[in-house]
């Protein structure tokens, strides 16, 4: 993804920079260490998640993935005092019922498919 973005999508910015459409300003360096941190956490979770997909299931990776919304949206709330709509609850109720779902799955069916050493 990273050569994608390098080779391809620096013209499309240079166009719209030159164009005067929009304007491409570096971020002033008080924010680099926070770029800086982004970058390495994204590179640590790309490395897990690649290990999680071998070690397991990729939709069991995939489910546990997409909880990370609804837990954001709780955390917000209890945390922070923000409100969500209740439709956001329900449907974060619906993604951990899938979650729930796919685990007994597992558990009653088996590993068949998976590696013998886990």
């Amino acid at each position: 993804m990273g050569l994608w973005n390098l080779t391809l999508l620096w013209a499309p910015a240079a166009i719209l920079h030159f164009s005067g459409y929009t304007t491409f300003v570096l971020p002033h360096e008080d924010v680099l260490p926070y770029l800086l941190l982004d970058c390495f956490l994204e590179g640590a979770y790309l490395v897990w998640l690649a290990i999680a997909i071998a070690l397991s299931s990729p939709l069991f990776v995939t489910i546990g993935t997409v909880l990370a919304i609804p837990a954001s949206a709780a955390a917000d709330t209890f945390l922070h005092g923000i409100t969500c709509p209740l439709l956001s609850f329900v449907g974060g109720g619906l993604v951990l019922l899938g979650f729930v779902g796919i685990n007994i799955t597992f558990l009653v069916e088996g590993r068949r498919g998976w590696p013998s050493w886990l």
